[in-house]
């Protein structure tokens, strides 16, 4: 009859690697994002972007709503197809809208995942960080889809005024995640009122989830203590 596990061994959890990927790849879109220029940045955005979908899919894998956010996923995908390859109007705009709503579903499941955690681990650390990283990348596409109905609704006044569309994708990315932070430079301003409300409402949310967040990993680290 082989040894049973010691006690200490036994009592260790399960490396269970939810956020891993996800957060590589958010972490990836923010360092890569930047630097993308040129007629190809569009489509490289937007691969990024589907890779974090999908990434997105392990974390919120046993969710009850898994199926669903798989389907958006995949119609995103079939969306973004057909708007490079086949150019049929209004898939922009549904590549965008799908994409949110993935975004919203899977911050929504994550963070009910770590409301239900009794302990602090690496997983629950790292799923906190891809939910405020998230946080940003679905503001920003807020932004986008603002920017696509109403083209005065931000301001690049640093930036000049003939900028290209892949250009005003990227400031937009880069200004979205200066608001998350509340650290805005000045050099993107929102005019219009709906981008003016966004950009509020995001500084708040930034500055809300950290407060939870923090506050919930202190009390869960006391509670293990104890």
């Amino acid at each position: 009859m082989a040894p049973s596990a010691s006690p200490a061994v036994a009592a260790v959890p399960p490396v269970r690697r939810r956020f891993h990927f996800l957060l590589a790849a958010l972490v990836g879109q923010l360092v890569v994002s930047p630097f993308l220029r040129g007629p190809t940045a569009n489509i490289l955005q937007d691969l990024i972007f589907l890779a974090i979908l999908f990434a997105a899919l392990k974390g919120v894998r046993q969710s009850r709503v898994f199926s669903l956010i798989l389907v958006l996923t995949v119609l995103c995908g079939l969306a973004l197809v057909a708007k490079y390859l086949a150019g049929w109007p209004g898939t922009g705009l549904a590549s965008e809208v799908l994409g949110m709503a993935v975004i919203l579903l899977t911050v929504v499941q994550v963070s009910k995942y770590l409301a239900a955690q009794r302990r602090v681990d690496l997983d629950t650390v790292l799923g906190g960080l891809c939910v405020y990283l998230f946080l940003g990348t679905l503001w920003y596409s807020l932004y986008g889809l603002v920017y696509s109905l109403v083209p005065d609704a931000f301001a690049f006044t640093l930036h000049g005024r003939d900028l290209a569309p892949r250009d005003i994708n990227g400031l937009l990315f880069f200004f979205s995640y200066v608001t998350l932070l509340t650290t805005g430079y000045g050099d993107i301003v929102p005019l219009a009122p709906v981008a003016q409300t966004l950009a509020m409402l995001e500084g708040i949310a930034g500055q809300f989830y950290l407060v939870f967040f923090m506050a919930r990993l202190v009390g869960l680290h006391v509670a293990s203590r104890e």
